[in-house]
Parts: structure tokens; sequence; C-alpha cells
């Protein structure tokens, strides 16, 4: 798949630091949950956690787990903020097309969202396409 972010410029981003930075109880949650989205974020941006579960990724310094509470809530002020997409929760994270696109091998399904391998995401769309295309990939 080639990256077209509509012609906005763009640059890489390491995954791995991404995960690294999502464990990191040094940032604020909020954007610990947008940084877990990155970080394992598939080819069409569904995030499956690597095995773990977000609470896990989340925990503190001393390994507790956040409260399901405090994790909805910041997922709920994730969304607000834009950092994920309204489709995401504690299971799948997912990141907006217009922040990441990934190319090359991996992964184009979800099973929690109910993606199956033959779902092609297309470049973003220009704005102002009137194809009515998500740009999401959701």
């Amino acid at each position: 798949m080639a990256i077209n972010f509509g012609g906005d410029s763009w640059g890489g981003c390491n995954q791995a630091a991404m995960r690294r930075r999502a464990k990191d109880p040094r940032h604020p949650l909020v954007y610990r949950i947008e940084y877990a989205a990155i970080g394992w974020a598939n080819n069409i941006g569904h995030s499956r956690l690597g095995g773990l579960t977000l609470m896990q990724i989340l925990a503190d310094g001393r390994g507790k787990e956040p409260h399901r509470n405090t994790l909805n809530k910041a997922i709920a002020e994730a969304k607000d903020r834009g950092l994920i997409e309204p489709a995401s929760n504690a299971r799948c994270l997912v990141v907006s097309q217009r922040v990441f696109q990934r190319g090359g091998r991996g992964s184009y399904t979800c099973d929690e969202h109910g993606v199956s391998r033959g779902l092609r995401v297309t470049p973003l769309m220009r704005q102002g396409d009137a194809s009515g295309a998500s740009p999401s990939g959701t």
C-alpha cells in the first residue's frame, strides 16, 4: 500500500518506541493510549496489543493496573481529543488513517471489529473528495 496523507507531508514512526512510551507511566494515561494505538497498529490501524491487555500495558511503575473505570474514562478522553477513532475499545484501539498508515507485510484483519483479510484500505482521499470513503479504514 502506498502511503498517502492527502498531500500533507509525513515521516516514519518507530512502532517499538511507541510501545515503550505506552508502557512508560511518566506519560499521562490519555497519551499512553494513543502511543499504544500507534505502537501496536496493524496495516489497517487496528491494534491487537501483542497478546497483552490494555490494562497490563498501562500499569504503573509498580505493576498496578488502572481501574476499569479509569481506563474507560481515559479511552473516552482519547476519543474526544481525536487521538483514537470512535470505534476503539479496550480490546482494540483504532488509530486514524489521517495520523497513521502502514504498508508492506502485516495484518489486514481485526477479529474485534469483524474486519476480514479481504478488506484493503484505500489511500486517504483528498479533502473535498465526494466519494464518501471512510478515511479511518474502519
